[in-house]
């Protein structure tokens, strides 16, 4: 299963140490000294600056330096159970494409806000994005470059996720769950093309099949072949 992938799907997504954007892959532009500015935090929410999506989680996560204009957010309903999640207020609003923002989040390859589910329709419909062909989640995308991305994108939280892992891995189907009240709204700077983001995801729910095959072996409560 091509962890790439898994950094563009969140439901699949069972957590890093830190965001993938704060690791050591080389991405081109970073050798420039990207601000940390609510400009430039604008402009990687808007899928403008992987350099700028870099910059911050390197700030955050690496060096433990954030700006005084950020500070960590407390935990609300919306992300409770989401694993690898990081929120931050901010004292000065950013602009994510023309929506005024002023909580972030960083998760993987994604910079995201949190939208009411009115705001967030709205945005997904002002910016073309459109529905992914994943039946057990909700989740939307636009390619900035079909060819190598990056990702405008838009999902509902997903912090059932592992509950849901756990419940196929001892041969329970989870209850269907109501529609969010929210979408997380933003971009995701993993590496990939259209085709291969449509692909994966068209693959998911035989995906998650093999996560909570994974999860049963490991618990031993696997079922003989």
């Amino acid at each position: 299963m091509p962890s790439t992938f898994l950094r563009l799907l969140p439901l699949l997504s069972l957590g890093l140490a830190v965001p993938a954007a704060a690791q050591t892959e080389p991405v081109a532009g970073v050798d420039e000294e990207v601000p940390l500015t609510p400009a430039t935090l604008g402009d990687a929410l808007s899928c403008r600056s992987h350099p700028a999506a870099v910059a911050f989680a390197t700030a955050l996560f690496l060096e433990g330096k954030p700006p005084e204009w950020m500070r960590a957010a407390g935990e609300r309903k919306e992300t409770e159970g989401m694993i690898g999640l990081f929120g931050y207020t901010l004292s000065q609003p950013v602009e994510m494409l023309g929506e005024p923002v002023t909580t972030v989040y960083f998760l993987k390859d994604w910079v995201l806000t949190l939208l009411p589910r009115s705001k967030a329709t709205a945005f997904l419909a002002a910016q073309k994005l459109e529905r992914a062909p994943i039946k057990v989640a909700e989740q939307y995308y636009r390619f900035v470059d079909p060819e190598a991305g990056p990702m405008l994108g838009a999902f509902e939280p997903t912090g059932g996720s592992m509950e849901a892992a756990f419940a196929r891995a001892f041969g329970e189907k989870p209850p269907p769950s109501a529609p969010s009240d929210s979408l997380f709204v933003g971009c995701n700077y993993a590496p990939a093309t259209k085709a291969e983001f449509l692909e994966m995801a068209a693959q998911s729910e035989a995906m998650l099949d093999e996560v909570a095959k994974g999860i049963a072996e490991a618990m031993g409560s696997a079922k003989p072949e």
